[in-house]
Formats: C-alpha cells, sequence, structure tokens
C-alpha cells in the first residue's frame, strides 16, 4: 500500500517548472558532486521514520538513518547496525547484537537502548504506517549495552527482514521534538544528514562526514518531487535529473544522448484479484476457467513491451518464499471454455475494477487485454476503472469489490510472508477464507530454510487449484540514468545513495 504512486497535478506542474532552471551535478568533482533524483511522489504525513511508511519517505530515511539489517541490491539480507541476531528455537524470541562504533549526527553514540526506544515508540503511535510490520511483536528491551532481544507473540521465522524497514532515531533528541520537530531537524547515523525540505518541491541531504561506514562518493543528494513521467524523463535527457523512474512505453526504444535505461525485475505481483463470496465467482470452476484463458507470457511481451516476466505466483522472484520451478497452470482457452460448461456459467455479468492509472503503469491496457482474453473464453467481463484512491479504498477500507480487480503487491522487506498473509490470511485481499491457505501461511513462519520453501510451494499448489488469487507478471522497473554514473537499480525499488559511484 505504501508504493502508490499517485501525484497531484499541482506537484506536476511545479516540478515541471522548476526543471527548467535546475542543473544537475553528478558530473561535478569528487568534491562537490551532486545527484538530483526525479522522484514520483513525497510522503503525505510529514516525514517522520517513525510515523510515515511511504515509499518515498524510505528513500530519504535509508539514507539518513541506520536499520538493524539491510537488504542488498538483489534482495540478500545483511548486517547493518546490528553484526549478528539469533533466534530461540522456535522463533519468539530473537537477540541482535549492536555495533558500538555508530553515532548519530549530534555526536551521540548509538545505543541499544536508543533501538529499543525506537520500536516501543511505534507500538505505542497507534497513527504509525509502521505498525503494520508490528504484528508479530510483542515487546522489546535492551538486555545489554550492545544487545537488543525481540519477545514475538507467535513463532516468526522472517523476523530479521521485518528489521530492514525500522529506522533508528535517537530517544533523547525525539522525545525532545516530537514526530513534527524531528521531521524539520531528523538526526539519524546513517551515510547523509539531512540539510532541508520544501514541500512539493525538494527533500536535501548532505554526506555525513562522521558516518562510521564507507564515506559515500556522493556529497550531496537531493530528492526532487516530479509527479508526471514525461517530466521525469526529459529532466534526465536534459541533464537536470541524473536518476528517473520512467514507464515501460518510455523504455522501449530509449536512445538518448548523455543517457540510458537501466532496468530490472521489481519486487511486486500484479495480480486478479477474486471476490469469491457470491454469485458465479463462488463457483471454482469459473475461477479455474479465468485462470486458464488468460495468456500472461503475451500480456508480458504485448502490453507491456516485454518489461516484465510472466508469473502466476503472488510472490515476485526477487522476494524470498517465491518457488523456483513451482507447478503452474498453462494458458488453455479450450479447457477454460470446458470448465465453464461444468459449471453451468450463462452468460451472467462480471465486473472488473481497476485504476487507470496509479499502482499499475499501462493498468488501462493490462485490464482491456485481459477483458478480451476472458470475452474469447465466453466470459462477460464489464471494465469498471476509476482513480487510484478509490480503488485502494474499495480494496483496503471498504473490502467490498464487486467481483474482479487488478492489484499488485510490492513487500519493501523483500519477504513473501506480507503478501501471503494479506491474500490468504484474513487481509483486504482474502476473499475466500480458506483454513488450509491459512493453515500454511502460519506455517512457514514457523520454519526457515527448505521446510519454509516447501509451505510456500504447497501454498501456490492450494492457490492455483482454488484459484482464489490469479498471479499474472512481475513487472520490470524502468530508470533513466545519466552517463557516468555507475548503479544497480535495486530489488525493492528504493535509492540507497552509499552504493553510487561514478566514473573517473
Amino acid at each position: 500500500m505504501r508504493r502508490s504512486l499517485t501525484a497531484t497535478l499541482a506537484i506536476s506542474v511545479a516540478a515541471t517548472l522548476l526543471l527548467a532552471g535546475c542543473s544537475a551535478g553528478a558530473t561535478g568533482t569528487s568534491g562537490d558532486r551532486t545527484l538530483t533524483i526525479g522522484q514520483v511522489a513525497e510522503p503525505e504525513k510529514s516525514p517522520d521514520p517513525i510515523m510515515d511508511g511511504s515509499l518515498a519517505g524510505y528513500n530519504y530515511y535509508y539514507n539518513e538513518f541506520d536499520q538493524l539489517t539491510q537488504l542488498s541490491a538483489d534482495g540478500e539480507l545483511t548486517p547493518r547496525l546490528a553484526t549478528k541476531w539469533t533466534p530461540n528455537a522456535d522463533f519468539t524470541t530473537w537477540s541482535f547484537t549492536i555495533r558500538t562504533d555508530a553515532k548519530f549526527s549530534n555526536g551521540d553514540p548509538v545505543t541499544a537502548e536508543d533501538v529499543a526506544y525506537t520500536y516501543n515508540k511505534i507500538l505505542a503511535s497507534p497513527d504509525s504506517d509502521n505498525l503494520g510490520y508490528m504484528e508479530t511483536l510483542k515487546s522489546v528491551r535492551a538486555t545489554a549495552k550492545d544487545t537488543v532481544e525481540f519477545d514475538l507473540n507467535a513463532p516468526f521465522s522472517p523476523w530479521p527482514s521485518i528489521t530492514t524497514a525500522i529506522s533508528i532515531v535517537p530517544e533523547k533528541v525525539y522525545e525532545k521534538l516530537g514526530s513534527d520537530g524531528f521531521a524539520k531537524a531528523p538526526v539519524g547515523s546513517g551515510p547523509f544528514t539531512f540539510e532541508s525540505y520544501t514541500r512539493g518541491v525538494n527533500y536535501t541531504m548532505v554526506a555525513n562526514p562522521d558516518y562510521w561506514g564507507k564515506a559515500p562518493e556522493t556529497k550531496k543528494v537531493v530528492f526532487q518531487t516530479v509527479g508526471d513521467e514525461d517530466a521525469r524523463l526529459n529532466g534526465v535527457i536534459s541533464g537536470s535529473l541524473d536518476i528517473a523512474l520512467i514507464s515501460p512505453n518510455q523504455a522501449t526504444g530509449f536512445n538518448s544522448p548523455g543517457a540510458s535505461v537501466k532496468s530490472r525485475t521489481g519486487n511486486g505481483s500484479v495480480f486478479l484479484g477474486i471476490n469469491s463470496t457470491a454469485g458465479v465467482l463462488a463457483n471454482a470452476k469459473v475461477r479455474q476457467a479465468i485462470s486458464l484463458a488468460i495468456d500472461e507470457k503475451s500480456l508480458v511481451s504485448k502490453v507491456l513491451s516485454g518489461s516484465g516476466t510472466a508469473n502466476d505466483q503472488v510472490i515476485a522472484p526477487s522476494v524470498a518464499g517465491y518457488v523456483k520451478d513451482a507447478a503452474t497452470h498453462e494458458f488453455d482457452p479450450a479447457k477454460a471454455k470446458s470448465l465453464l460448461a461444468e459449471a453451468g456459467y450463462n452468460g451472467e455479468k462480471i465486473t472488473f475494477q481497476y485504476a487507470t492509472s496509479g499502482r499499475i503503469p499501462l493498468s488501462s491496457n493490462v485490464a482491456q487485454a485481459i477483458q478480451g482474453y476472458l470475452k474469447a473464453v465466453g466470459l462477460n467481463i464489464e471494465l469498471a476503472g476509476t482513480d487510484q484512491a478509490t480503488l485502494s479504498s474499495i480494496i483496503y477500507s471498504t473490502v467490498n469489490a464487486a467481483g474482479l480487480y487488478l492489484n499488485t503487491w510490492a513487500p519493501s522487506t523483500l519477504d513473501g510472508d506480507m503478501p501471503v498473509t494479506n491474500l490468504f490470511a484474513g487481509g483486504q485481499n482474502d476473499y475466500a477464507k480458506d483454513p488450509a491457505a491459512k493453515e500454511l501461511v502460519l506455517k512457514q513462519r514457523t520454519v526457515s530454510g527448505d521446510e519454509r520453501i516447501a509451505a510456500f510451494a504447497a501454498l501456490h499448489k492450494l492457490n492455483v487449484e482454488q484459484a482464489h488469487i490469479i498471479g499474472l507478471y512481475t513487472p520490470n522497473t524502468d530508470y533513466a540514468v545519466r552517463d557516468g554514473i555507475t548503479w544497480k537499480p535495486r530489488a525493492d525499488g528504493e535509492y540507497v545513495i552509499a552504493d553510487i559511484t561514478y566514473a573517473k
């Protein structure tokens, strides 16, 4: 949910005008090198890492603050503020050892008490976006100067992945300033420190001279809010932006002196949700026919111009829990027609809701293509396009999708627990309420390694058989990047500036 790409027209116009007078500095000398990133949106809330959980906000927080663990560009869990972590036998208690050489930008050392305070503050903040990560957390305490212990209310083997999302704040400073005050003058221990923020325009930070890790080559980074995709692309082409997210159709055939396109498979899966509580969609054979009628490979190659990977799993290949060589269904319209006949389907109308723009690039084109596949086997599909905010409200607030709906899940923790919990264990996308599916979701939390993958495989097999959720594809993320910048797009879609280097 925090990956909404919606931006207001006012922001788009202001950003477009601002671009005309900007000049990026990534090609400057190493002493004054400035990197300007065209960011799709900014946090709706005040940019405070305790309260805010937006994608835009995390781009700030991953650079200004430390988290206990971090993800590599390819999704590998690695140490950051924590040097090691160990669970008890049933994964209900986790102990983390904290490095002793980290300091906040005000000079104070980072302590285990600060870590415990950060998590406890989130637990005590009912309006915090980050509470969504704390479902299994019962309590946290500092047990030594360099040790923090987390007590969970149930076994949870992927807990370390959750710690990648929580930025550690200094207790004394946060208590003194409060949420709004801290957002205006944040103090972290990351490779960059806050410089300025102008809502609707940009967020600026500079290299932290006292950072405990390797000094970044970038000396200053500007996250510039540019809601319009054409303005972002033109900004990179003109040199006023150094890096910017672009759409698949912009990436196709891109050819511009001084810039190129970098792409990678993302961390999200686009899927067809189904309200199976009433009408013809309550019949498993109708749902199975829908899954067999859709040609995911053709959808990717023709509608997305190849910018993605066909994927009938609800977990992306870069996310823990993805099952290699999993059992899957084939595109089989003849069998789909046969199943509809067996189900006694007689042309009843099925509403298909989707957002005309927003979280899923080319969503209208995707929806129309799916309608075509389903009509070809005899299904009566009525498209119902709406804005992203309305569709999100239908899915996440009122939970009353009319029939079919187009949606996506992209876990920033790069772990499959959150998607499958939402889709199969009582979340907003779980219309089926299948006890067997919920049991498998809970099982994967109690095991690790191959046993955990086996639980995910069994869940996927069950979903293919019952067609509760129909996986479609994992889209690529495409970026326009100025020449001379060495940068690898990340599976989680974030910008970690310390990883960026430059041509000499």
